[in-house]
């Protein structure tokens, strides 16, 4: 009778903790069953003694585990002691998943992790990013490394763009962040009169200033450590229909 209760007792605190878990399924999954970012191992299943010692070594700041330490900080900072442990148990209750393939941080070609950058910096790297930033096409990958990690630190905020590059760097390990930079190296130089000067154009458009301004506000405002570009243009695009909406009505009253 005694051990029924405690199985009681168990699922029940179990259960409590779902809500907890509902941040962290974001990027791990509803039943924790995913690679969070391609990266980690599925976390469903893990005994509650090794998700308790994980979760106090990234809210304590000693653990850096993919690149996440910052990420994972930010989030277990908002847990107490007692949360970690219901949202631990939680995840024990879960069904185990089998891992079937390697991280993607062994498997992810330098050519897949560019296409994120390609978005701003253009296929081969030949755009000035948002039209102010200097073309990284051909520069020296020693050079790319030390701008992304510095980035990555929060160490870096040129042309306001710190939060949208810090979001997007944190998402690469530092094998990563080799890779691509070794690949972007291995584009065509551009010629000198495109890449002569790290300073914004003296002439930019008032749409080219709203939306900087938007953007930056959008990553750093927003509360998803995996926020992306995608993401930011998409929510900068219904920006622009209800200013577009808004203009209409007050030009019919």
């Amino acid at each position: 009778m005694k051990k029924i209760l405690l199985i009681i007792v168990s699922i029940v605190y179990a259960a409590s903790a779902s809500p907890l878990f509902e941040r962290c399924s974001t990027c791990h999954g509803k039943k924790g069953e995913k690679h969070s970012l391609n990266l980690t191992r599925p976390i469903a299943g893990l005994k509650v003694k090794e998700i308790v010692k994980i979760l106090k070594s990234y809210k304590a700041g000693t653990r850096n585990k993919y690149g996440f330490g910052s990420i994972m900080k930010g989030q277990t900072a908002r847990l107490s002691d007692n949360d970690i442990v219901e949202v631990a148990t939680y995840i024990e209750s879960l069904h185990p998943v089998e891992i079937t393939y390697k991280p993607k941080s062994e498997e992810t070609s330098a050519e897949e992790i560019f296409k994120r950058c390609s978005i701003c910096h253009g296929k081969k790297a030949e755009k000035k990013s948002l039209g102010v930033s200097r073309v990284i096409a051909g520069l020296k990958a020693k050079e790319i490394i030390n701008i992304l990690e510095e980035y990555r630190a929060g160490k870096r905020d040129s042309y306001g763009y710190g939060n949208m590059m810090r979001g997007q760097a944190t998402k690469l390990s530092h094998k990563n962040i080799k890779a691509v930079a070794k690949y972007i190296e291995s584009f065509s130089h551009v010629k000198s009169d495109d890449n002569k000067t790290q300073e914004p154009k003296k002439k930019i458009s008032q749409q080219e200033v709203d939306y900087n301004t938007f953007m930056d506000a959008y990553f750093r405002d927003s509360k998803d450590p995996n926020e992306t570009f995608e993401a930011a243009n998409k929510a900068y695009e219904e920006h622009l229909s209800k200013e577009h909406l808004k203009k209409l009505k007050e030009k019919n009253e």
